[in-house]
C-alpha cells in the first residue's frame, strides 16, 4: 500500500514540477505574475532567475519519475519523508514571501500543503501496518 501511494505521489509531483518548469522556461513573466514577484526593479534579473530555477526543477522532476519507477520500498519510504518535509518548507516559504498575495501564490501554497498531507498520509499508513 505504501509503495503504491508514494509512487503515485512521486509521479504527480514529477508532473507538477515538470509543468511548472516548462512554464517558467517558456513564459517566465507569467510565472512571475502568478507568484506575485515584482518585475519593476530589474525584470531581466528576475526573469533569468526564474529560468535558472526551472532548469533546476526539470532534473528533479525526472529523478522523481525514475524514483517512482525503480526504487524499492525502503527508499520509497525515505523519498516520501523528503517530499513531506520539502513540500511543507515550500508552503511555508511561499506564505512568508515578501510579495503581494495573488491567486497563483495561494494555489502554489495549497498544492505544496496538499503534497505534504498526502506524503504524511502515505507514511502514516506504513506505520499503521507494521
Amino acid at each position: 500500500m505504501l509503495d503504491r501511494q508514494v509512487r503515485l505521489l512521486l509521479r504527480l509531483g514529477a508532473a507538477f514540477l515538470a509543468l511548472s518548469a516548462m512554464v517558467s522556461l517558456i513564459l517566465p513573466s507569467t510565472m512571475a505574475q502568478l507568484l506575485g514577484l515584482p518585475l519593476d526593479i530589474d525584470p531581466q534579473f528576475t526573469l533569468w532567475n526564474i529560468r535558472v530555477s526551472a532548469g533546476l526543477l526539470l532534473p528533479l522532476a525526472g529523478f522523481m519519475a525514475l524514483a517512482a519507477a525503480f526504487l524499492p520500498e525502503r527508499a520509497l519510504r525515505q523519498s516520501g519523508a523528503i517530499v513531506a518535509f520539502f513540500s511543507a518548507l515550500l508552503a511555508l516559504l511561499m506564505a512568508l514571501a515578501p510579495s503581494p498575495w495573488g491567486w497563483g501564490r495561494i494555489a502554489f501554497i495549497l498544492i505544496a500543503a496538499l503534497f505534504t498531507l498526502l506524503a504524511l498520509k502515505a507514511l502514516r499508513g506504513r506505520l499503521r501496518h507494521r
